[in-house]
């Protein structure tokens, strides 16, 4: 073997050692920080601890707000936390971000119609599980003329269009067995196990998630999440903010260039799979749980008007036929539907939008005005 071989040889091991190294590290400091804490704590080295259960019964003690830069927890935690305020609330609402500032709290109120105070379970990417394993901390006995409101994207009957719901698969699966649900076509436990699994593995080495992790450490120490009880100035007013109904504040100014490329706006879309009957046999059966004393409501939230120019895209197609499958479905069931995906239905004009599927509340204040009854 001649000098040069050698040398290549040499290098690419210290490479392959370098490369091993650093992706050890990330993975440490991932684990171990973890600031969505998605990792079991028992394996973990070192804990770096917030406190996100004792942020959240201050701001709802003192009906207050959750001040952030930037966000150190998991999304559906958060949610998990409020979801076992229910019995303080009239209204009840399941959704992704598009809901996500759906408050009585803030101006303009959102659902002021239908309800006189409203606790807002909306998660980012929320998927049919999402409400289920949410729904867990509810209890039936306890819900007296209550309303539910659950918020139905194009892609929302079917399943596992999101892996995100996978960080509560048991709560999940604990909730079919309390609705008696038996018969569903899901993927064994097993699978789900082995999906959960090999998503935390994927997200050991994820830059975005090292990169929250080094944010986390740098900021954790900081005064940068605080709750108190009025914003005084401008820059508090500015930053992140949640109110104790479990609602973000909109900031109006944030509008966002409208993407209107076929992979982003067809995400979750699958051509030809447009609902799972399971799924509406899951709804019905999660109605029959909550009782006839509760209503179980259909939200439907618009879509952008430049979406539905693109006649071609499956994303438009989803609109149509979930949209129709849903008053259908609401018809034989005796439910109520209330908004729409077409923006024109609710009077919605291109700048009453954020970006190209969430719809601002000055939008969003209208949904009542398009509702059905059945």
């Amino acid at each position: 073997m001649n000098k040069n071989s050698i040398r290549q040889k040499n290098f690419l091991l210290r490479f392959i050692f370098l490369l091993f190294s650093f992706l050890l590290i990330v993975s440490l400091i991932n684990i171990n920080v973890d600031p969505e804490k998605i990792y079991p704590e028992k394996i973990k080295i070192f804990k770096v601890n917030f406190d996100l259960k004792s942020k959240i019964q201050k701001l709802i003690l003192e009906k207050g707000y959750l001040i952030f830069n930037e966000r150190y927890w998991n999304e559906r935690k958060r949610a998990l936390i409020f979801s076992k305020e229910y019995k303080k609330n009239d209204c009840i609402v399941f959704g992704s971000s598009q809901i996500m500032t759906v408050s009585l709290n803030q101006k303009p109120k959102v659902l002021s119609r239908n309800c006189k105070s409203i606790l807002n379970l909306g998660v980012s990417g929320a998927v049919i599980e999402d409400y289920f394993a949410l729904s867990n901390n509810i209890d039936p006995d306890e819900l007296k003329d209550k309303k539910i409101f659950l918020q139905i994207h194009p892609y929302t009957l079917n399943f596992n269009r999101d892996g995100r719901w996978l960080i509560y698969s048991d709560l999940f699966e604990e909730f079919l067995k309390k609705i008696n649900y038996r018969n569903l076509v899901l993927d064994n436990s097993k699978n789900l196990k082995f999906e959960k699994i090999s998503k935390l593995v994927k997200n050991l080495t994820s830059y975005d998630y090292f990169k929250s992790s080094i944010q986390f450490l740098v900021n954790s120490k900081k005064d940068n999440i605080r709750v108190v009880s009025e914003l005084k100035n401008s820059n508090e007013r500015s930053k992140k903010i949640i109110l104790f109904d479990g609602s973000f504040k909109e900031d109006i100014k944030k509008k966002q260039k409208l993407i209107l490329e076929s992979k982003k706006i067809n995400h979750r879309i699958f051509e030809n799979k447009w609902f799972d009957q399971n799924v509406l046999k899951l709804i019905l059966n999660y109605k029959k749980y909550y009782g006839e004393q509760n209503e179980v409501i259909f939200l439907l939230t618009p879509y952008h008007p430049e979406v539905w120019k693109l006649k071609n895209e499956p994303v438009v197609e989803a609109m149509i036929r979930v949209e129709k499958k849903i008053h259908e479905f609401a018809k034989k069931n005796k439910m109520i539907v209330v908004g729409s995906y077409k923006p024109e239905n609710l009077d919605c004009k291109s700048n009453e939008f954020i970006d190209t599927f969430h719809a601002s509340n000055n939008c969003l204040k209208k949904l009542e005005d398009y509702k059905f009854e059945y």
